[in-house]
């Protein structure tokens, strides 16, 4: 099998195991996807406010998560795409982190582990959209294989 499949089926299970575990103050990872969800559903904030962008954005980077891995095993097509989305989404989701180091005073200490595992799964999943197997860039372009 691919090394960048292999990387995504082991950022689905990092990724799954992540909710289970505590994540922020007294919540698991499925209570901050609760409270995101929500959010993004505009029952605790305002619709199109800066703190409704930020917090559906990780609602919404979750629901993405198993498609991007999906999009591993099913196609090739678009993926400097999905490896930006991935991007996109691992630094989202870095910023939280972020912006509990520059609190004042630092609230750091209020993320679990179940955070920081949900941040490998998302690294874990950029590893999987910028991995290249060996050779594969001469099957992407017909025009180099007859040139070489």
């Amino acid at each position: 099998m691919k090394t960048s499949r292999n990387l995504g089926l082991v950022a689905v299970v990092v990724f799954v195991i992540s909710h289970f575990l505590p994540a922020y103050g007294g919540g698991s990872g499925f209570a901050c996807f609760g409270v995101c969800s929500n959010m993004l559903l505009g029952h605790d904030t305002e619709i199109l406010s800066g703190g409704w962008f930020y917090y559906s954005g990780f609602a919404i980077s979750n629901i993405i998560f198993p498609v991007l891995v999906l999009a591993l095993f099913v196609t090739n097509k678009s993926r400097k795409l999905r490896s930006v989305v991935s991007v996109v989404f691992f630094l989202h989701v870095l910023s939280w982190s972020v912006l509990h180091v520059f609190q004042q005073p630092s609230q750091l200490n209020e993320i679990k582990i179940g955070y920081y595992v949900w941040l490998i799964a998302y690294g874990l999943l950029v590893a999987a959209h910028l991995w290249k197997e060996p050779g594969e860039s001469l099957e992407s372009n017909p025009l180099e294989r007859s040139v070489v």
